[in-house]
């Protein structure tokens, strides 16, 4: 497996950014990531780097995706 450096760079970055941080600092971190994260899923958006956008990348069907994660938060 062939693995980009920047990717490795930004994974490791993000690990030592987190580390540094509070626990309550993570966990508040870590419940607004949260509510971006559930915008952009819900968001009409079919601009590049928006969640349509990545499902047609993927050939993924949207919907499918967004009723998959609305069954696993049960």
């Amino acid at each position: 497996m062939n693995v980009d450096r920047e990717v490795l760079a930004a994974a490791f970055a993000s690990r030592v950014r987190l580390a540094k941080r509070s626990r309550e600092e993570a966990i508040a971190d870590a419940i607004r990531e949260l509510e971006v994260t559930v915008a952009w899923i819900k968001s009409p958006a079919k601009k590049e780097g928006s969640f349509l956008w990545y499902c047609d990348e993927f050939e993924l069907d949207a919907a499918s995706v967004r009723k998959a994660i609305q069954e696993r938060k049960k």
